[in-house]
């Protein structure tokens, strides 16, 4: 009897000590524990880092008992254990390119601790968590590992961004006031104009006033600089070089014999005339040299009469930049490009013709609709009357239609033959009537032709008007013919007067 009693007391009490084990290490594997349970040592006492790992806890609780709320918050806070490590703070001196960088960072790595229990970006992972209750409230730990030399590298890249962007502004400032305190006036205004388009695009609190003071800033360096034309009123002979360049001074204090400003890019527009007839304007770039001066042949025109060439100060690559500044901000750049505008100097060049001195005949024929002469040389009248009010020294010879039928060698040839000596060119072609309208009592008549100018001597054809058309209305068949054919030579008239040599 005493031996079944000593039996069950030893059942009951290895009993005992079975449902202890159990209860304990149920309270270890369980992810969810109650207050006054040992936390985990990781959570007192964090590993220490290694060589190759950093560790980060994580801690968040929740009000209402939410577990899941509470890992978020967890997740958070080891977030911003990292964050503080990188050794960077977002502040109002904090540019947009900065903070982009570390919220893409920052949001990647709390999504994805949020997503899973064993969390991994790139070389970093989530290797312990832990999660009580006590009593409403839900406590949750994390334990995070990131790769020792993976995150150096991250904190290196994160910081260099911080100070890049943070230099974006007061470094090209600085710069721009020490070029100010050097004269150099335009490198200073491009770095003032650099930290403003910095500045407006930035999310600091003071971006505004920056902007507009480095904006006054560029507009005083712009304002120092002047520029002096070193001659004016060139002449040259149409489509021949000019025997001048024209000359610039660039200067950052006023007076031509001021301190010269080098490097300074200079922008020269001039009038073309295109092979088609129609006008232009071509610009070039250069920058001045050691002598702070621009010397600048212009082409030669094929044209004749008075034009400009223009030079001014070339602030384009730089005003680009600001472009798309917000509304606020448009008034200072306005200013400033009206101050760029008047950076500026003309100067008045003269092409001239020989071909007034020349003496030149004309021989050209009209022809109706069937192709045949009418009799009269209108086109010649009026090519006549525009070259003679020129101070042309020209005249109309009779019309040989049999000259007129050869080709062009052979008509300059036969003229040069029969006037020769009194004539040194010939302008000369058929023009024709290629459509002809009725309406009522009213008359259209449509006439174009090719006319040309040779020189007599060399058989070179120095002119041609091309195919043009000329449409004129009547109030008769002839009124209306007449006046097309004239009109059609007046038109040919100007275009010599303004292209033959």
């Amino acid at each position: 009897m005493k031996n079944n009693y000593n039996l069950l007391h030893l059942l009951l009490c290895l009993s005992g000590i079975l449902l202890l084990v159990i209860v304990v290490v149920g309270c270890v594997s369980s992810p969810e524990t109650a207050k006054g349970n040992q936390l985990p040592s990781w959570v007192t006492m964090p590993p220490a880092d290694t060589s190759d790992t950093v560790y980060f806890i994580g801690a968040g609780s929740d009000a209402n008992g939410d577990a899941a709320m509470a890992r978020v918050l967890a997740g958070s806070d080891i977030v911003s254990a990292i964050t503080r490590f990188l050794g960077v703070k977002v502040s109002s001196e904090t540019t947009v390119t900065a903070k982009d960088t570390l919220d893409k960072f920052t949001s990647t790595l709390d999504q994805t601790i949020k997503e899973t229990s064993s969390a991994q970006i790139g070389d970093f992972r989530i290797v312990e968590s832990h999660t009580e209750k006590d009593g409403g409230i839900a406590n949750v730990y994390l334990l995070g590992a990131y790769n020792k030399k993976a995150l150096l590298e991250e904190q290196a890249r994160i910081k260099a961004v911080f100070a890049e962007q943070k230099a974006a502004i007061s470094g090209p400032e600085a710069e721009g006031d020490s070029l100010m305190n050097s004269s150099a006036f335009y490198k200073a205004a491009v770095t003032y104009l650099e930290a403003a388009s910095a500045a407006s695009t930035s999310e600091l609190d003071n971006a505004d006033i920056k902007y507009e003071r480095n904006m006054n800033k560029a507009k005083k360096a712009v304002g120092s600089i002047n520029l002096y034309a070193l001659n004016d009123n060139l002449n040259a002979f149409i489509k021949q070089p000019f025997d001048e360049a024209f000359g610039l001074k660039i200067t950052g204090t006023p007076g031509i014999d001021g301190q010269v400003l080098t490097g300074v890019p200079v922008r020269i527009s001039y009038k073309i005339v295109r092979t088609n007839g129609r006008k232009s304007i071509k610009v070039e770039s250069v920058v001045t040299n050691s002598s702070g001066t621009v010397s600048f042949i212009r082409p030669p025109a094929n044209f004749v009469g008075t034009e400009r060439v223009t030079m001014s100060l070339d602030l384009s690559a730089s005003l680009e930049a600001l472009e798309n500044v917000p509304d606020n901000l448009y008034a200072q750049l306005e200013s400033l490009e009206q101050i760029v505008k008047s950076k500026s100097v003309g100067f008045t060049y003269n092409i001239i013709s020989r071909a007034k001195e020349i003496a030149t005949a004309v021989m050209i024929i009209d022809r109706d609709n069937g192709g045949a002469s009418t009799g009269k040389t209108e086109t010649a009248s009026g090519i006549l009357e525009v070259l003679t009010a020129e101070g042309f020294s020209i005249r109309s010879i009779d019309v040989d239609s049999n000259i007129l039928k050869l080709g062009d060698e052979s008509i300059v040839s036969a003229i040069s033959k029969k006037y020769a000596g009194r004539f040194k060119r010939l302008v000369f072609g058929t023009v024709g009537i290629s459509d002809f309208q009725q309406d009522g009592d009213r008359f259209t008549v449509k006439v174009s032709g090719d006319i040309k100018v040779a020189d007599l001597l060399t058989g070179e054809i120095l002119y041609t008007s091309g195919n043009r058309f000329k449409t004129a209305m009547g109030s008769n068949a002839a009124s209306a013919m007449s006046a097309a054919f004239k009109q059609f030579g007046k038109v040919v008239g100007e275009s010599m007067a303004n292209n033959l040599p």
